[in-house]
């Protein structure tokens, strides 16, 4: 029988004392691909750094076969200290000390040092690490990653978060591991960069283990979904395929529900009586704990399991909800405004540029650039990362004045104190009523109309912020990376909106599903200074 290269039994963990998953069982051997997907806060990475070894379970266990080396490949830098060279070299792990011992015994040994018989021992283990193979190894790894041209010397706290995902992926390679569990490791890599990771993957002879919203990457590289759905304490499984496979057979278990109808209520009662127990616990420890010196603990981890119920009951409801609507689309409410076609003048340029020229120290982004964009486009933008894209995107915003809304990157400016409904209301002119349907289409449910934007998290900021934009006015949409922070069902959503949505559109994206989804006529690819049209 084939010694498995990770097993895990009956795992479970949690946080601040609350339960995240139990009951997680996995053998995994040469050639697995296995996918993790979940909402934010669902325990994807918490189980990462369990099989990685870098925490203890609260209850069961994880092992490793003889001589398994796992290479874990985080979303950020642990430490942005020390330099490029001396990070990378890190990942060579006992060769790097090995390869430096080496150096210094080689030149005691030029300076007539008596290190003859230790020369001898090192050299022998360097051979036996096969070290000759290193440099061209790094190399190798650093041309396909495109970050050759990143000096030894530079501090790691200069590069950018693409470039810092390409340095974590090439340390854990490196490392010549035999399982590699990978977190989100396509965020800030590029189509060619994310082309490059999934062919190597294919061909990598060991185990993986990868935490992904990417469905292209997933159905191109995984063979096996585990869920962690935030509804469910256990884990659940998905056998035979990848993204899509997982999907249909995810609304087939949902349509289930909906269809036997007795089964789907019990269902509910049972996962409603067992939230309302968690509130009437919680609401027990805060009037009980109001004397003795436990009482601050015990208040904030009853506030902590509140919370979890309300995250538990709102995901349910969203899960019931998505079933629902695609099963019986009519059922929908409005994801936009009726606006009318915005064909006044079709084909006039709305959008243009000319000569953009724009350089960061001796690097020229954009060179002499001249693009039109024209009512009614959509337009398609891709290249690689620190190509120019984003700077564009904001050129041309400029020259569009407020008949433009964008969307960057990241939205985390728009934080403050108003409410969900007071920000939609302020940005979208509807009443309160149509507010409240359009909010419900893009899954703000009543509990969430009060709360206010400072304590959404960065997925539900995005949601709202998008919902905002294709309701506005404004007929011409600037999205710079619009999938970022989504899980599955939001980008659903967001996908049909924009679909849906009958102005103007460009979008920044490496996302090959979410493009084919919303559709496109148009395509720039930004590269060498230049935009080219394809």
């Amino acid at each position: 029988m084939e010694i498995p290269l990770l097993k895990v039994v009956s795992l479970a963990a949690a946080h601040d004392g609350d339960l995240l998953f139990e009951g997680f069982d996995l053998v995994l051997g040469d050639g697995d691909r296995i996918g993790v997907v979940g909402p934010n806060g669902a325990g994807k990475t918490t189980l990462l750094r369990l099989l990685a070894g870098e925490l203890r379970p609260a209850h069961g266990s994880v092992t490793y076969g003889p001589g398994t080396r796992v290479g874990y490949v985080p979303q950020q830098m642990p430490d942005p200290d020390g330099t490029v060279g001396e990070f990378l070299v890190g990942g060579l792990g006992e060769l790097a000390g090995v390869t430096a011992r080496l150096r210094e015994l080689e030149r005691e040994l030029a300076a007539g040092g008596d290190v003859l018989a230790e020369f001898g021992v090192v050299q022998e283990r360097w051979t036996a690490l096969e070290g000759w193979t290193a440099e061209t190894r790094l190399a190798e790894i650093r041309q396909r990653l495109g970050i050759a041209d990143l000096p030894d010397d530079l501090a790691l706290r200069s590069v950018s978060g693409g470039e810092q995902a390409r340095l974590l992926l090439a340390r854990a390679l490196l490392a010549a591991p035999d399982v590699m569990v990978l977190d989100e490791p396509t965020n800030h890599l590029d189509a060619e960069g994310a082309a490059w990771l999934q062919e190597w993957l294919r061909a990598f002879p060991g185990g993986v283990v990868v935490v992904s919203h990417d469905r292209a990457f997933l159905d191109a590289v995984v063979s096996r979904i585990v869920e962690l759905d935030g509804i469910h304490d256990e884990p659940q499984d998905f056998p035979g395929g990848g993204f899509t496979a997982y999907r249909v057979e995810k609304q087939r278990r949902w349509e289930k529900l909906l269809l036997e109808f007795e089964a789907q209520e019990k269902d509910r009662r049972r996962w409603e009586a067992d939230i309302e127990r968690t509130k009437q616990q919680s609401l027990g420890v805060e009037l009980t704990s109001g004397m003795g010196a436990a009482a601050p603990h015990l208040k904030r981890v009853a506030r902590l399991v509140a919370r979890k119920a309300k995250v538990r009951e709102r995901r349910l409801r969203r899960r019931m909800e998505s079933t629902r609507w695609i099963a019986r689309p009519r059922t929908r409410p409005p994801l936009t405004l009726a606006f009318p076609v915005d064909d006044q003048e079709a084909g006039e340029v709305v959008l243009k540029v000319r000569e953009l020229t724009v350089a960061f120290g001796d690097k020229t982004l954009l060179d002499a650039v001249d693009v039109d964009v024209r009512r009614g486009d959509r337009i398609l933008v891709t290249g690689r990362n620190g190509a120019g894209k984003t700077t564009l995107m904001r050129a041309l915003a400029a020259a569009g004045g407020d008949e433009v809304a964008v969307l960057p990157q990241t939205s985390d400016e728009l934080r403050s104190d108003a409410t969900v409904m007071e920000f939609f209301r302020s940005r979208v002119p509807v009443y309160v009523d149509d507010a409240e349907r359009l909010l419900q289409a893009h899954q703000f449910g009543t509990d969430q109309w009060d709360v206010r934007t400072r304590s959404l998290s960065a997925g539900e900021l995005r949601r709202l912020v998008l919902a905002v934009l294709v309701n506005s006015p404004a007929r011409v949409l600037v999205l710079d990376e619009p999938t970022n922070f989504l899980d599955f069902d939001a980008l659903e959503v967001v996908e049909e909106a924009l679909r849906r949505f009958r102005g103007t559109l460009l979008t920044v994206s490496h996302d090959r599903y979410f493009a084919a989804a919303v559709g496109y006529s148009r395509r720039w690819h930004v590269a060498g200074g230049g935009v080219a049209e394809s």
